[in-house]
């Protein structure tokens, strides 16, 4: 799989990293979240970031943690993926303490902006779709902390929140209530297929192109 992504272009992924919120809800897709977060963390190539995932902390406080995956092989990392991310309480990711964390590693290791995450996924079961103006608010905020830690307007990293539970067989949704937010929901394999193949990149054209993906769209042709 990453060599087919690196495989004649540059690593896109190369300053994305993953959060992984693996609810006793998400138990049916729980592989998919895992190995996503996985896959996001290999390709991550800044040391401060590669290899590592996001997940929430104990119940307590529920504080995301950064945590080096452990393990000599895929099934090993796997493992410590799932019992790491295991999150039986069901509870949300906290936008605001994400972007906390990663200013406080970046301001800990001394990272220029250019090796500041550019786009963080959070693999989740709870998107709050709608309500431009709470995300404005929230991310605005985020930005100003950003910079008075001497990072430019640039710097703060883009949000994809991804709904990849998708309970009940919902269509594909996808929002950008700020920019630099975006919430998905679904986790058709055309769509997983797309943003890979897209480094990440989802909207409503990537959306569109997975839909139509499907074997029996293959035959249809648009007439002028």
């Amino acid at each position: 799989m990453m060599e087919n992504i690196y495989q004649g272009e540059e690593n896109k992924f190369k300053n994305f990293l993953a959060v992984c919120n693996i609810t006793y809800a998400m138990s049916a897709v729980a592989e998919l979240a895992a190995s996503l977060g996985i896959l996001v963390s290999e390709l991550s190539e800044e040391p401060a970031w590669k290899g590592k995932v996001i997940t929430l902390g104990p119940l307590l406080d529920k504080l995301p943690l950064l945590h080096s995956i452990q393990g000599s092989d895929l099934k090993s990392r796997y493992d410590f993926v799932i019992s790491t991310c295991s999150n039986r309480y069901r509870e949300g990711v906290d936008f605001d303490q994400v972007c906390d964390l990663i200013l406080e590693v970046a301001v800990n290791n001394n990272l220029k902006a250019e090796q500041m995450i550019k786009k963080v996924f959070v693999l989740t079961d709870s998107v709050r779709f709608g309500g431009s103006t709470y995300w404005k608010t929230l991310y605005e905020a985020k930005r100003s902390k950003f910079k008075e830690h001497g990072y430019g307007d640039d710097a703060m990293p883009h949000i994809l929140f991804w709904n990849i539970w998708d309970f009940g067989g919902f269509m594909p949704r996808v929002e950008e209530p700020h920019p630099g937010v975006t919430l998905l929901r679904g986790r058709a394999k055309t769509l997983i297929k797309s943003f890979l193949d897209n480094g990440g990149e989802i909207g409503w054209h990537q959306l569109l192109e997975a839909a139509i993906a499907n074997k029996e769209y293959q035959t249809l042709s648009v007439v002028d």
